[in-house]
């Protein structure tokens, strides 16, 4: 494998981005860490090469796309997007263009951040928008493109979210009690979910989607 790759990152600001980037920045695989952001973070490492974007015009940044790998870690929820139309504009069509743009560019591997339960026949909007957005990928992405399902993410995030809260003390209480087929609904930390991420995309493995167990099992080898 390449020691000398490149790689862009989309959703480097949130809870998982962050880890990535960090864990990318040490990774000496990578020499240069690209993030597209819609406004500057003033990064001082100097493997990062910032990229401020309009997301509505991802086309007037191919240049941006020639890298080796790219990760999409975008991902909103219906309450802060405010609408369900501008919910999957975040967790659908952005991440479709993206994986479109990926393989325009030839870029070797995409891996994006999709959620437990994702199934585009789901009757649940949440997890049917998810599932719509890995068939969309791996449609018009690169043949190497792969999914990412975690369960509850465990992290410090900026916003304060009150049922997220109740939720993650809930399943670090009883998350000894899931086991066999209930073991994927486990929370996992987002360092866990960053690590396996970048595993992926170097193992580049014949598996196209993976679920938070999996994710574990692959971090502990990290």
């Amino acid at each position: 494998m390449s020691k000398h790759k490149t790689v862009l990152v989309f959703g480097a600001t949130g809870l998982v981005g962050q880890k990535l980037v960090n864990l990318l920045v040490d990774d000496e695989r990578y020499i240069v860490v690209r993030v597209a952001n819609r406004r500057t973070k003033n990064y001082t490492n100097a493997k990062i090469e910032e990229v401020l974007v309009d997301f509505d015009h991802l086309a007037k940044y191919a240049d941006s796309f020639k890298v080796d790998d790219v990760f999409i870690c975008l991902g909103t929820t219906i309450k802060k997007a405010g609408s369900k139309s501008a919910f999957e504009k975040v967790d659908l069509e952005y991440p479709t263009e993206i994986a479109r743009m990926a393989k325009q560019n030839q870029v070797a591997h995409l891996v994006h951040i999709s959620a437990i339960g994702a199934n585009s026949k789901s009757s649940n909007f949440y997890t049917k928008t998810k599932g719509r957005a890995e068939e969309a990928v791996w449609q018009v992405g690169p043949e190497n493109s792969y999914a990412v399902r975690p369960s509850m993410l465990f992290g410090d995030r900026e916003e304060f979210r009150l049922g997220e809260k109740i939720g993650i003390a809930l399943m670090k209480t009883l998350g000894f009690l899931m086991v066999g087929p209930a073991n994927k609904y486990k929370g996992i930390y987002d360092e866990e979910v960053a690590q396996a991420m970048i595993f992926i995309a170097n193992a580049a493995p014949k598996q196209k989607a993976f679920n938070s167990s999996e994710l574990k099992a692959i971090a502990t080898n990290f």
